[in-house]
């Protein structure tokens, strides 16, 4: 029996022109995302920039930025126990090469970080992730809150690279839960073992007990955070959780998240390495850029007591006061520094010399990334 001639319901349909090229089609499946499940998430991102800061949130960080100013102006001299006139004393003898030297590590850290993104987003390139990376660490500096805005950001950049949005989405949840464990958990956790050891082997110094405790407040609240991330990411927990909103979650969404949950779970076994390599060296190198600030005032600090200042400042980073705890960090650090036996005038020199790593870098990055990333033509997917 021969077959009818196709009607009308039986052509075939034509291709979007819109449709994506061959390369893209392969990403996607390789990722494991039907189209069905990328239209629920590709809506608008890649598309439009994300929102531009509002007036009350530029006005709340230059009143951020003006605290800061204040704390580095008024309350690192005065934690320290040191006048400006001596500061600048310090600082004028600072050997030529540490200012140099501060703006290589901070450079080399923030690549090192940027690693640990393109290994969390497979496919992407260096350009965009270094890119999208830097404008991030730029936002989250400058304005408050601004760790939000950044992630907006380093999204934003990668979709428009040709990344698919759910491997874009997984990476940076996987990156950002490593960058937790190492640095609220791992550094402060590490700083407060080589604080016992080195008051038990050097008893000569000590710290505040006030600021250790606020410090380990701050830990504490970091380690809960990820033990909470943890249980969610159960699979019995999470689906328990979308059962009871279903109602209030769009067709398909509790399917989807439990989908992005595999992926991401897949994602921290298999590349839990590449992951957390790069973050742990981005960390030693700050931790070194500590250590040569101090060693460029002509102090001494023993070994065990840099790491534990070091973590002392990462932990007080997370105090959302100030982005990234800027001058909070410095000042306390630098009141950690007289503690143990450093000079007034050279402990805040050393604040200063070490914020040109951990924040004069990071922001004249981002000043850059961020333009460039808004005038970016974007990739054809």
């Amino acid at each position: 029996m021969s077959e009818a001639p196709p009607g009308p319901q039986d052509a075939a349909p034509e291709p979007p022109e819109s449709a994506e090229p061959a390369r893209s089609t392969e990403r996607t499946s390789r990722a494991g995302h039907s189209p069905e499940r990328l239209a629920l998430l590709t809506e608008d991102l890649g598309a439009a920039p994300p929102e531009r800061p509002g007036a009350g949130r530029l006005l709340a960080a230059a009143a951020s930025g003006l605290l800061v100013i204040a704390l580095l102006v008024w309350g690192l001299p005065w934690a320290t126990g040191a006048s400006w006139s001596e500061i600048v004393a310090s600082l004028g003898a600072l050997p030529w090469w540490s200012v140099p030297a501060m703006i290589v590590l901070g450079a080399g850290a923030l690549l090192l970080e940027a690693m640990t993104v393109r290994a969390a987003v497979p496919g992407s390139r260096p350009s965009p992730v270094l890119q999208g990376h830097a404008a991030s660490q730029g936002a989250a500096l400058a304005l408050p809150g601004g760790s939000v805005l950044g992630l907006g950001l380093l999204a934003w950049v990668l979709r428009r690279s040709g990344i698919a949005l759910p491997v874009v989405l997984t990476g940076i949840l996987a990156a950002s839960l490593v960058e937790m464990a190492i640095t609220s958990v791992l550094v402060p956790l590490l700083g407060a073992g080589s604080y016992l050891l080195g008051s038990a082997l050097t008893p000569a110094g000590t710290l505040a007990s006030g600021w250790l405790w606020a410090a380990a407040v701050a830990a504490a609240g970091a380690v809960i955070a990820l033990v909470l991330s943890a249980v969610l990411l159960r699979r019995g927990v999470l689906t328990a959780l979308l059962a009871q909103a279903d109602g209030m979650l769009p067709a398909g969404a509790s399917a989807e998240i439990l989908h992005q949950r595999e992926a991401l779970v897949g994602m921290l076994r298999r590349r839990l390495p590449a992951l957390a390599l790069p973050t742990l060296a981005a960390r030693t190198l700050q931790l070194a850029a500590l250590w040569l600030a101090i060693e460029s005032v002509g102090a001494e600090v023993p070994a065990l007591f840099v790491l534990a200042v070091f973590a002392l400042g990462r932990v007080l980073a997370l105090v959302p006061l100030t982005p990234g705890g800027a001058g909070i960090s410095e000042t306390v650090s630098g009141a950690a520094l007289v503690g143990l036996g450093v000079g007034s005038a050279d402990a805040a020199a050393a604040m200063l010399l070490l914020l040109v790593a951990m924040l004069v870098v990071p922001l004249l990055a981002g000043a850059v990334a961020v333009p460039a990333a808004l005038t970016r033509t974007p990739a054809r997917r």
